[in-house]
């Protein structure tokens, strides 16, 4: 099963991607703005409902979010989907923590703050968070996101949901680089921090 927030974060992803830039609505006929994928009513509806299911931290079948990935994956604009929805995943993971949780995570000792990460890596995005050599890595094995994309595309939305987890938690500022995909035969997707430039140190 696959936290609510992963499905809702990607369709909250879309809907602000769909939402014209500027509040020139009238100049669109309802027919045309229907036809953004985020702005439908169906959407809307499915937001509010994977919204109460985050409130009471359900889960959902691996097979819908599957199904969503793989629409979004088909989008023109999906390598701009994907990074943004892990982002929200990540913000609303660390909202998920209980007030006492967050402000150790930022207050106290990094090493706090890592636990926090790991544990908010593996129930709501399904990752291993680590570290090995002081570095951050972590791997996915579920293989959702290689199902919806047999080209890789969606596992954009771990790696950007695992650096925010990081930044928001550990105060990391850095990149993790995929450096395995499943779409090239690993038998998981693995990402690693960047090491620090030499130069600024």
């Amino acid at each position: 099963m696959v936290h609510s927030i992963v499905p809702l974060a990607v369709l909250e992803a879309v809907k602000n991607l769909d939402t014209p830039v500027e509040d020139g609505l009238t100049e669109f006929a309802d027919e045309l703005l229907v036809k953004r994928l985020g702005l439908s009513t169906t959407v809307q509806m499915q937001l509010t409902e994977f919204e109460q299911m985050v409130r009471k931290d359900a889960r959902v079948e691996p097979s819908h979010v599957e199904a969503l990935m793989r629409l979004v994956g088909r989008r023109p604009d999906a390598d701009l989907v994907f990074p943004a929805a892990g982002r929200r995943a990540a913000r609303r993971a660390v909202r998920r923590m209980s007030g006492v949780s967050r402000f150790a995570a930022q207050s106290a000792p990094r090493w706090f703050g890592h636990v926090a990460a790991r544990r908010a890596a593996r129930t709501v995005l399904g990752a291993e968070l680590g570290r090995e050599e002081r570095l951050p890595v972590a791997r996915v094995s579920d293989p959702i996101a290689i199902q919806a994309t047999p080209d890789g595309s969606a596992c954009a939305f771990y790696g950007a949901g695992l650096v925010e987890l990081l930044r928001l938690l550990v105060g990391y500022e850095g990149a993790m680089l995929h450096v395995t995909c499943r779409a090239r035969g690993a038998n998981s997707c693995e990402w690693r921090a960047v090491g620090p430039d030499p130069r600024h140190q």
